[in-house]
């Protein structure tokens, strides 16, 4: 959570566009505050945990890139003390996915990064709304193009730890682009004592993937957490049910910054379009931000995911 003893903290939840871009400066905030993984914990703090683990997937201190080592040891103080980076997290301009796998004897995180607003390849990612066949359905190819590009280091990221571990839960997590990597990366591995929690993820497949998905949620944690208007959890739009969303528990923050499990309402796709400035559509998301922020942009802010969320725990 923000850091109470920094004088600047306060700014990390300015609607502005640096903090719908970037993550929290060095100091500003507090990762992994909430107590270590037990099974049948309750879903909030399983949320805040996997809300700061989506954010640190960035791997920045704003525009200043972390080096491995300050990932590791946000980690290791955390409590995992094995982290192995996936993609190339540390570099600008990657063209691949990125986020990493950090564990303990315990409880293990793997988790994918959202779309960087300095990247023009992952810009490219989100755009490719055609479709190709997952899981016996058909899914965004810039997503699945993406995982591709990462998965024999995800699945022997896996398998090590499967091989002492069978059982401990892993939390396949992310924000935005890394919330639909997370989803598609769940349904592949198919692994029964995995978690899926996701934080302004866009729509992924068609209903029929979303079947697969709602069917997992039967047995294993599955969440969706959505920031009141977040735009982004209205796209790609749900035109001829080319894509839609899977019915999963979903986790809304109110305009007055409550969790709420399951509202009986949420958010349709002309409330957050409603609320864009005009001509927004038109555009890459990331590109040509106000300042400041309009209502469905700055509830994309990974930030305020992970402060909110934190604060209900």
């Amino acid at each position: 959570m923000l850091n109470p003893t920094s004088p600047t903290s306060a700014s990390c939840l300015l609607v502005n566009p640096e903090n719908l871009c970037f993550t929290p400066k060095k100091g500003d905030y507090i990762y992994f505050e909430t107590p270590p993984f037990q099974p049948g914990e309750r879903a909030a703090l399983s949320l805040s945990r996997a809300a700061d683990a989506s954010m640190l997937a960035y791997a920045r201190f704003v525009q200043q890139r972390m080096a491995l080592a300050d990932l590791q040891g946000i980690l290791t103080a955390a409590g995992y003390p094995a982290v192995q980076p996936i993609g190339d997290c540390f570099v600008g301009g990657a063209n691949t996915g990125r986020g990493y796998f950090a564990y303990n004897d315990s409880h293990a995180l793997l988790t994918f990064r959202g779309t960087e607003a300095d990247n023009n390849n992952d810009k490219a990612a989100d755009a490719e709304l055609d479709r190709a066949p997952e899981a016996g359905a058909l899914v965004h190819s810039g997503f699945k193009r993406y995982l591709d590009s990462v998965w024999g280091q995800v699945t022997q990221c896996v398998k090590g730890y499967r091989a002492n571990r069978p059982n401990q839960n892993i939390c396949i997590t992310g924000h935005s682009l890394g919330g639909a990597l997370a989803t598609l990366a769940f349904t592949r591995l198919n692994d029964p004592t995995s978690s899926l929690i996701t934080f302004g993820c866009p729509r992924v497949g068609n209903p029929t993937y979303c079947n697969v998905i709602s069917a997992a949620a039967r047995t294993r944690a599955c969440y969706r957490a959505v920031d009141n208007l977040d735009i982004v959890t209205h796209v790609p739009f749900d035109f001829l049910n080319f894509y839609a969303h899977p019915s999963i528990a979903i986790y809304w923050l109110d305009p007055r910054h409550t969790l709420r499990l399951n509202p009986p309402v949420l958010p349709s796709d002309s409330d957050a379009i409603a609320k864009l400035p005009n001509g927004f559509l038109t555009t890459h998301w990331m590109e040509g931000l106000p300042n400041p922020l309009s209502e469905p942009l700055a509830d994309h802010s990974p930030v305020r995911y992970a402060q909110y969320i934190g604060l209900s725990t």
